[in-house]
């Protein structure tokens, strides 16, 4: 798996430097203020155009029991950060441990709407259904 994703990433990915992401979440968060769903509304598309383009290229279905370590290491190679994700009776729990994300400034659950909509997406796309979830300090949950 860890294989598949780091090709994905080199191929279709582009690098940029933490400081740049985390300024500009920094400054969309300054002006976006109550409309931080608009933030995450983005970045759920980003995260079905990732998923669809990674199942023609590499990975057409995925079944439940794989998920965990596909997030983890898909948004560990993506540079945005350690997960720790678990499944728990059709819910994925995921604990952000690490993630340049958390460095802009404002409340946890705000910056990391990018993250968690980027999850929403990812996953609607890989499975095939309209997946949404909650955050509550660092842990998104999405019921699957």
């Amino acid at each position: 798996m860890k294989e598949l994703v780091r090709d994905f990433i080199r191929k279709e990915g582009m690098v940029l430097p933490t400081s740049f992401v985390v300024e500009i979440y920094s400054q969309i968060l300054k002006f976006a203020g109550g409309f931080a769903g608009l933030i995450q509304a983005g970045s759920r598309k980003a995260g079905e155009s990732a998923a669809r383009v990674f199942k023609e290229k590499y990975m057409n279905s995925v079944d439940a029991g794989e998920i965990p370590e596909l997030l983890t290491v898909f948004f560990q190679e993506a540079g945005f950060g350690d997960l720790r994700v678990e499944l728990r009776d059709n819910v994925l729990v995921i604990e952000v441990v690490s993630s340049p994300l958390l460095q802009v400034k404002g409340k946890v659950e705000s910056a990391l709407k990018p993250l968690q909509g980027a999850v929403e997406g990812f996953l609607s796309e890989m499975l095939g259904k309209k997946i949404s979830g909650s955050i509550r300090d660092r842990v998104i949950e999405v019921k699957i």
